[in-house]
């Protein structure tokens, strides 16, 4: 790389440390965890509380987070799409806190996406050290990311390094170095797969149209179609997911055993969508519009979903490279049409012709209530290249007025830097506005409780977001101090059995529970059905760990252990079999006990799919290692 590339990026990654920097500000780096209102801190409790428990149970418990006892009447916390214990980026958390760690990760994506992208512009598209240092500066100063942040939307805050990926994917060179990259690329996904969750779908869709355009350009132009790189963009996306594997089987097991995110029902609320051009200027200026929507706290809800706030140069730069990109040969052209596509899915039903409406039929689309969350992250991205591209294109006008000189000899370089600079002079009001969403996003810790001292659940009413939003804190707070939690997940509608022995209202009241029968307790077969036995004997719990249940019981004769946990397929309890039917009449997890003083039973759960998915993944390893050139290029030749 020459110097002036080196410093290029060196000037990205500063611009991109100086931006992120306020989420590490003290005192809040370490301990805050919650934003200035209850809605924009549900999504990053939902996974704070996720990683929490990892590290917990790895560090103090020694064993890994397969089944999670305190949350939702126990729940298969590895399978949870949320749950981001199979990637790497989880040892941030496992290493510094989840508070920490979590801003930890996201800052590392913004720096690799600003990087990504400046690779992109710089070695994939061709374009000068100048527009490339612009688009990484502009990418890293725009508002997308924090406004993602601010929301506390933690799994889309992962899709900020795609940049990267797209520039291992394209940038040419010959087949060895390409599937060096391609290697990268599919690593790189997994990590981040293994939230992104519904994101994912829109990568696919995002490349499918990056080459789609670019091989109906070339066949228009009777060239060769570039198969090459859709071989490789293939290789990215499954070697990633043969990679992944090992969390999702048993992830599409959990999301089988309900309507995922009530799929059949087409996303019709406020931040679904753009809903007309004032909201599209909204987003791109920061500015309120008249008739902002609000949440049931009064906070303008729809808002930071829909930002952009690329800033003014961005903007200016675009418009003057549009009319020169939009030739067929230039190589910002499918960036540009690959944004304005999913600009029109941005609208949904509110545009001319539903876009959206054919992609809804299809898995996962179908389960996405919020698709302009994810949709105008590629809008935004081809707005910085095609604004790039203005750089470019201020530098070859200039170095036309003096036909002597050679183009990039002498005005060429200096217009293209005095447009970079004039560009980010002019986008200096957006960065600041993007910068002070991460300085308010976090601004309180979470309540401190005291830990439990016996072993009692504790049920939740109403949902956790809204008026309700001390809810979803205490679920948060709960699993730091050890309380079994019982509520309903709302994006995963599974069957909640368990029962509490007090209930907390939205209000902050508290209510017994008069259906509680304790956390284990004894039964017979006739009175599951209804009928009026006195119990056998009696049952206690005495630990509650990942995928281990440790219940001691006393029967006078054979019969029914219960425990106060969702039945699931995978427990076993020794030697002893496991009811069905406590499943069947109670849906919890229950086992056949004989008669006997003290006896200790200890039930343990293994998730289905988990296997393998674990062979699938060593599959995936043993094929990025064939397809990554392991000989030397002289050694190649030597042999040849």
């Amino acid at each position: 790389m020459k110097r002036a590339d080196r410093l290029g990026l060196l000037a990205v990654a500063v611009a991109a440390i100086c931006q992120l920097a306020p989420l590490f500000r003290q005192p809040w780096a370490t301990k805050a965890i919650i934003g200035t209102d209850s809605y924009r801190s549900h999504d990053w409790l939902e996974v704070a509380k996720l990683d929490h428990y990892a590290r917990m149970a790895l560090l103090e418990l020694g064993r890994f987070p397969l089944w999670n006892p305190l949350m939702a009447g126990g729940h298969p916390q590895f399978a949870h799409p949320s749950d981001g214990s199979a990637s790497p980026l989880f040892l941030s958390s496992l290493l510094l806190g989840e508070t920490l760690g979590m801003k930890v990760n996201v800052a590392l994506v913004g720096l690799l996406g600003a990087l990504g992208l400046w690779l992109l512009l710089r070695r994939a598209l061709g374009m000068s050290n100048a527009a490339a240092t612009f688009g990484g500066v502009a990418y890293a100063w725009s508002g997308w990311l924090p406004s993602r942040v601010t929301v506390g939307f933690y799994e889309a805050c992962l899709m900020a390094a795609w940049p990267l990926i797209l520039a291992l994917w394209l940038t040419p060179g010959d087949r060895r170095e390409r599937r060096r990259r391609w290697v990268g690329g599919a690593v790189l996904l997994w990590v981040l797969a293994i939230q992104l969750q519904l994101a994912v779908p829109v990568l696919v869709l995002w490349m499918a149209l990056l080459w789609g355009t670019t091989a109906v350009g070339d066949w228009l132009a009777g060239r060769p179609v570039d198969r090459l790189t859709a071989a490789g963009g293939f290789a990215i996306l499954a070697g990633a997911g043969l990679l992944g594997a090992v969390k999702f089987l048993p992830m599409i097991d959990l999301l089988a055993a309900g309507e995922f995110r009530e799929a059949t029902v087409y996303p019709t609320h406020p931040d679904a969508w753009y809903r007309n051009f004032e909201q599209v200027w909204y987003g791109l200026f920061h500015r309120v519009p008249e008739v902002p929507i609000v949440d049931k706290d009064g906070n303008p809800r729809v808002q930071e979903y829909m930002t952009l706030l690329p800033g003014l140069g961005v903007l200016l730069l675009a418009t003057l490279a549009l009319p020169r990109v939009l030739r067929r040969d230039h190589p910002a052209l499918p960036f540009a049409l690959a944004g304005a596509a999913f600009g029109w899915l941005c609208f949904g039903p509110h545009a001319w012709v539903d876009g959206f409406r054919g992609l809804s039929l299809l898995p996962l689309f179908s389960s996405m209530r919020g698709p302009l969350r994810y949709f105008n992250y590629p809008l935004l991205v081809g707005l910085i290249v095609v604004a790039s591209a203005g750089v470019d294109a201020i530098g070859e006008r200039a170095a036309a007025r003096d036909p002597s000189e050679p183009v990039g000899a002498t005005w060429a370089p200096r217009a293209r830097w005095a447009a970079v600079g004039l560009g980010l002079l002019l986008g200096w009001p957006a960065m600041r506005d993007a910068r002070s969403l991460y300085d308010t996003a976090f601004l309180y810790a979470a309540e401190e409780l005291p830990p439990t001292t016996s072993i009692r659940s504790e049920g939740l009413s109403g949902r956790s977001t809204g008026s309700a939003h001390r809810l979803n804190l205490r679920k948060y707070s709960n699993m730091r101090r050890g309380v079994p939690t019982i509520y309903v997940p709302e994006d995963l509608p599974i069957d909640v059995a368990a029962v509490p022995a007090l209930i907390l209202q939205p209000d902050g009241s508290v209510e017994a529970e008069p259906a509680y029968r304790g956390e284990a307790w004894a039964a017979t077969r006739a009175s599951l059905s209804g009928a009026e036995d006195a119990p056998p004997g009696t049952a206690r719990l005495v630990a509650l760990r990942p995928q281990e249940i440790v219940v001691e019981h006393s029967l006078r004769e054979p019969g029914l252990v219960l425990i106060n946990q969702n039945a699931w397929d995978g427990w076993t309890c020794g030697d002893r079999p496991v009811s069905r039917d406590a499943d069947t009449w109670e849906g919890l997890l229950g086992f056949e006990a004989p008669a006997g003083e003290a006896l200790t039973t200890t039930c343990r759960w293994w998730p289905r799919g988990l296997v393998p998915g674990a062979a699938l993944s060593i599959l995936g390893v043993l094929g990025l290692g064939a397809l990554w050139p392991w000989r030397r290029a002289g050694r190649r030749a030597q042999s040849e």
